[in-house]
């Protein structure tokens, strides 16, 4: 589907005036006109207390229109959110990956037609030989797991998470369903990564990505030294008490996991989505072409996610906007101006999400510290969302 399908005018700078900083987040949160009314929903949901401390960072047309962050770091309040708190990102970790393969593919080093196992044969075990890399970018792949305490020690080791990937037996033939795959499936694609460039996936991520974008806050695994100024993590919703103890391990959150172990800063993950709203250049510099993420963005499934009765829409790389998940309730994560043309990816409970929108020129990025239920992270999300696209112009 083009951009100029998606029933949408473009919207311009000419409704979103940008703020006077372009290198880097200043020390001081800035609204720009227009957007009032985003300042104020962010501020009630501190208030509120759905969460301790946020970022929210908002970029129109390659330019910054609103950087905001607030609350603190820690329950204990002792800890002001500054612009440069790294919160982790989840599964918005699995966009970074996935644009990592879709780099690949556009090198030509990777076929996202071809199975897995072609370059990496220890992944065939179990029958496993016909999965594709474009069926584990889509969740179609049948190895999709809860991650168990074994699990959870194996990502200690480097390579531990994709040797219980590649032991994994598949519950679907491929391309049969659509289940959400959480971790396995990225772990595969990490592996693959390694494979055709002898680079540890999070040095790829760095050097390809990262750097060159100059995400300095950006960091694929936590370094130790770090901890002490990052955000912690916590749960509101019992059901993810586990979830958060895990990934609160400093050990833990020092290594990469591809899918979701990514430390960044509402405003580095706002520059990811608007290189990747203006066509994947930024700056002078390319990082993937026009037509690599016309095809990563484009929709490649429309339906059921597993047996959850709830609705997904994937793309080769991406969430894509324009529906609710919920069958009994509207709540769009993008806002409700989204369509099928807005791109992105959230991470657990609501915590982290970035997305684009190129037809509106709009990129998005949204990080906090507390946990909600599924429901209640859609809601958090289309809150801010809404108010990010009426400040626009939507």
């Amino acid at each position: 589907m083009s951009r100029q399908a998606s029933g949408r005018a473009a919207v311009g700078l000419g409704q979103a005036k940008t703020l006077p900083v372009s290198a880097g987040p200043g020390t001081v949160p800035a609204v720009g006109p227009g957007f009032e009314k985003l300042a104020r929903v962010f501020d009630r949901q501190l208030a509120e207390g759905l969460h301790y401390g946020a970022q929210l960072s908002l970029w129109v047309d390659g330019k910054p229109v609103f950087e905001r962050w607030g609350g603190f770091a820690d329950a204990a309040r002792r800890r002001p959110v500054l612009a440069s708190t790294p919160f982790m990102a989840y599964s918005a970790t699995k966009a970074f990956t996935n644009m990592c393969v879709q780099r690949l593919a556009e090198e030509g080093r990777l076929d996202l037609d071809t199975p897995a196992a072609a370059y990496w044969p220890a992944f065939a075990a179990h029958g496993k030989d016909r999965i594709t890399i474009r069926q584990l970018l889509l969740h179609q792949a049948g190895i999709p797991s809860e991650p168990g305490l074994a699990d959870v020690l194996a990502w200690l080791s480097h390579d531990g998470g994709a040797r219980r990937a590649a032991a994994a037996r598949p519950v679907h033939e491929p391309g049969e369903r659509c289940i959400y795959h959480a971790f396995s499936a990225h772990f595969v694609l990490g592996r693959l990564i390694e494979l055709v460039t002898g680079m540890r996936t999070a040095d790829y991520l760095t050097e390809t990505f990262l750097e060159p974008l100059g995400l300095g806050d950006s960091h694929a695994g936590l370094p130790l030294r770090l901890y002490a100024s990052a955000s912690r993590i916590y749960a509101g919703d019992p059901a993810q008490k586990a979830a958060a103890a895990v990934f609160s391990n400093p050990l833990m959150r020092s290594r990469f996991v591809p899918a979701a172990s990514l430390n960044t800063t509402a405003h580095d993950l706002a520059i990811f989505y608007a290189m990747l709203a203006t066509g994947g250049e930024w700056q002078g510099r390319r990082y993937l072409s026009a037509a690599t993420l016309e095809k990563a963005t484009a929709l490649a499934y429309d339906g059921p996610n597993g047996d959850t009765g709830n609705r997904i829409r994937w793309s080769a790389g991406f969430n894509l906007g324009g529906y609710s998940v919920f069958p009994d309730e509207d709540l769009r994560m993008m806002g409700r101006p989204s369509t099928e043309a807005t791109f992105g990816h959230s991470g657990q409970g609501g915590c982290s999400i970035g997305w684009a929108d190129p037809g509106a020129g709009i990129a998005f990025a949204f990080l906090c510290n507390r946990f909600l239920d599924v429901k209640g992270a859609h809601r958090r999300f289309e809150e801010l969302s809404d108010a990010a696209w009426e400040g626009v112009g939507a």
